[in-house]
């Protein structure tokens, strides 16, 4: 937070902002023209195109998923130059081959993210076979009515289907006579910024026996990303948030902070609803590099959708000041949610050089005051001695924002810097929408119970269509349960 309020004439010359939309760079696999890698996923910082290979004995492998080239011939047009796409790229780029018998190929996202382009084309040996068959008698060359489809699906952390849409390959319905032979580029900006996965499938009507008999294959270059704009957060009003934080385990705040902003016991509790000077100093500031870590009525489980949401005091969309989110289910170990700054440009507090929360993902602190920034556990389900389904305590590490600080894929992350008084990430509360609430087969043992809730038991007497129903204890025949009110 800013301790220093400058006249807004001052410093209006300054805003320039800079977005950075990624696009991904396959270059750094290849050292040259006509090569290709088929046995391997590739990634370029939190999106990886993946791949599967096997190794069948005798020199004979397979390969599904994608393939990368920087292969060139564009003439060849049989099995032999499966990696070249129908038109030239100066760049490294992705074949997507899509198979009955292995899954999609899948393009995926450690950070939900908003994937807002991405270059198509044929292969060379896809584009000859649609135009004059395969020679061997499977394929046929399109005639009136064939099309040739590429699928794009994209899905959520929790696999669920949040956006679809298709692009013709070859298309010989209502009089055309078109097979793609050049890249486009489709727009995806129309995607949601929560894609996790984004998959390929490609439809031919050339089918036979044994399933498709156009060789199904796809070249795709150039995609480019970016994350939320902030209108993703979590108000603090929402009643989906069913508690916050109660306790403060840990608080190590590092330089540049005073005392009215060193007072750990304002992240506990509701954050404010956005009211603009209460939620500009109710807070605990970390200071730089410094830390929080805090606890719960109740454990955070993973359920699908955000599981916490972590509130900051940002007055404006361009000035925003970060935070690494960290979560443990002993108290002991913590993992850190993957993160990703993509403009490494440094930015000054005073007067600030407007950001862009587009080019910040899964780090706290990118929405406003009263707006909390979601965190789903299922980014880190696997985690090895991580218990998603029961996390019992958050920390949060301040961002200096020097540049010092890297995020997971070793990139300079940049805030507002230096700041004082309040330097670096300024808290106002955690609220957890998915609290673990454990009950207990022993009827001896205590209820389950939740702040600004009334636990209450309830009967029924058959769960063949029930009628739950208050109860005062368990005489009556039947099934009981507790049940969590809000007040």
């Amino acid at each position: 937070m800013r301790s220093v309020w400058l006249p807004l004439f001052l410093y209006i010359y300054a805003v320039t902002a800079h977005a950075l939309p990624v696009t991904v760079d396959l270059d750094a696999y290849f050292i040259g023209e006509n090569q290709f890698i088929n046995d391997t996923p590739l990634s370029d910082g939190p999106v990886t195109f993946d791949n599967t290979f096997t190794d069948w004995g005798g020199g004979i492998t397979s390969w599904s998923g994608f393939a990368f080239s920087t292969v060139h011939n564009t003439t060849n047009g049989t099995w032999a130059n499966q990696y070249a796409a129908a038109a030239p790229l100066p760049s490294a780029y992705a074949v997507a081959y899509h198979d009955a018998h292995n899954p999609p190929p899948a393009i995926l996202f450690d950070i939900p993210a908003q994937p807002l382009s991405l270059d198509i084309n044929n292969t060379t040996y896809t584009a000859a076979t649609l135009r004059n068959g395969d020679g061997f008698g499977f394929a046929r060359p399109f005639t009136t009515g064939d099309h040739y489809l590429l699928h794009l699906t994209a899905y959520n952390l929790d696999n669920q289907i949040i956006a679809a849409t298709n692009h013709p390959l070859a298309d010989f319905r209502d009089g055309k006579t078109h097979i793609q032979t050049n890249w486009i580029t489709l727009d995806l900006s129309w995607m949601p910024p929560a894609v996790a996965a984004l998959e390929l499938t490609l439809e031919t009507t050339d089918i036979g026996a044994w399933g498709p008999n156009t060789p199904t294959y796809a070249a795709i270059a150039n995609l480019t990303y970016a994350y939320s704009d902030g209108s993703d957060g979590i108000a603090a009003t929402n009643p989906a948030i069913l508690c916050w934080a109660d306790a403060v385990a840990h608080y190590s705040p590092g330089a540049n902070v005073t005392t009215p902003f060193a007072n750990p016991s304002n992240a506990l509790g509701p954050a404010s609803s956005g009211d603009g000077a209460n939620g500009s100093t109710n807070v605990v500031s970390l200071g730089d590099s410094g830390s929080i870590t805090l606890t719960f009525p109740a454990p955070i489980t993973d359920l699908p959708g955000p599981d916490f949401a972590v509130f900051e005091n940002a007055f404006s969309p361009d000035f925003l000041e970060f935070a690494f989110v960290e979560v443990s289910s002993d108290g002991t170990h913590f993992t850190r949610f993957p993160n990703h700054a993509t403009d490494p440009t440094p930015i000054p507090a005073y007067p600030y050089d407007p950001m862009e929360p587009e080019s910040y993902g899964g780090l706290a602190g990118k929405h406003l005051q009263g707006l909390g920034t979601p965190f789903d556990l299922r980014a880190l389900k696997g985690t090895p001695g991580l218990d998603t389904k029961r996390i019992t305590h958050v920390r949060l590490v301040d961002v200096i924002g020097d540049g010092t600080a890297l995020d997971s894929y070793s990139n300079p992350i940049r805030d507002p810097h230096p700041t004082t008084g309040s330097g670096g990430f300024d808290l106002e509360g955690i609220g957890i929408l998915h609290p673990l609430i454990e009950i207990s087969t022993n009827p001896a043992t205590p209820p389950p119970a939740l702040p600004n809730f009334t636990t209450q038991l309830q009967h029924t007497p058959t769960l063949q269509n029930p009628t739950w129903q208050p109860a005062a204890d368990r005489s009556a025949p039947g099934f009981y349960r507790w049940s969590l009110i809000r007040d």
